[in-house]
């Protein structure tokens, strides 16, 4: 698949397609403040597994339940679901250009979604906290954490990887695929591509880290840009 062949895309205006491009765009929109109110919620209520002891976590949780649970990357699990409506939309504005690529972006993109929720075992350590706080001997405490520790390994587990890497590469081919069409400016495209190989190099030591922070930022001005003109898909009138 070369991106740089030309190939001209009738806009897909057929009306069954309407509804999920309006609803894939208005997802992608609350999606990206969402994502905006993640990155503050983050410097206010910091991320816990794997940098305080298990005892701490149950404690957070205890003292204060909200921020327990944004120190447990709530709003994260919360946005990658609300991202089932902008895959399924994008697969559906870009099928005609590949319907091949298109369908492997979306196998891709659905797959990471399902990877993320075992790697997000929020409720289990919101139960075990309760259970570590009403425990009358040592015994069931460690035992308690014991558990505890083992759901917090998964936030950066295999779940949590095989999220990263599909997700890329799902957005990586839509991106391509962009820049095919004549749906989405190139400067878009190339834009999500550029952010697609951040979030790619997210292992990389120490620079890993600074990427996916910056691919985040960068996401919600690319959520915006392609929610909206997701959108203007859904009216009748529009051509491409």
């Amino acid at each position: 698949m070369s991106p740089s062949t030309p190939i001209q895309v009738v806009e897909p205006a057929d009306p069954r397609w309407r509804d999920l491009y309006r609803l894939g765009g208005i997802a992608y929109i609350v999606l990206a403040f969402s994502t905006v109110f993640a990155i503050v919620a983050f410097f206010i209520w910091p991320y816990e597994p794997g940098f305080v002891p298990t005892a701490d976590v149950f404690a957070t949780l205890q003292a204060d339940k909200l921020r327990g649970l944004m120190s447990l990357d709530l709003l994260f699990i919360l946005g990658t679901l609300i991202s089932v409506l902008p895959v399924l939309a994008l697969y559906a504005a870009l099928k005609q250009v590949n319907a091949s690529y298109a369908l492997v972006a979306l196998a891709l993109g659905l797959i990471a979604i399902v990877a993320l929720i075992p790697a997000r075992p929020i409720a289990e350590l919101v139960t075990l906290s309760d259970r570590y706080a009403n425990a009358t001997t040592d015994a069931a405490r460690n035992q308690y954490l014991a558990a505890g520790e083992a759901l917090l390994t998964l936030f950066n587990g295999t779940a949590w990887i095989v999220n990263i890497v599909l997700a890329s590469v799902s957005g990586l081919i839509s991106c391509l695929l962009m820049l095919r069409s004549n749906i989405f400016s190139r400067a878009t495209a190339y834009f999500g591509i550029a952010l697609s190989i951040m979030i790619f190099l997210f292992f990389i030591p120490v620079v890993g880290m600074f990427l996916l922070l910056l691919s985040t930022a960068g996401g919600v001005v690319f959520q915006i840009v392609v929610g909206l003109r997701l959108v203007r898909l859904a009216r009748p009138s529009t051509s491409a």
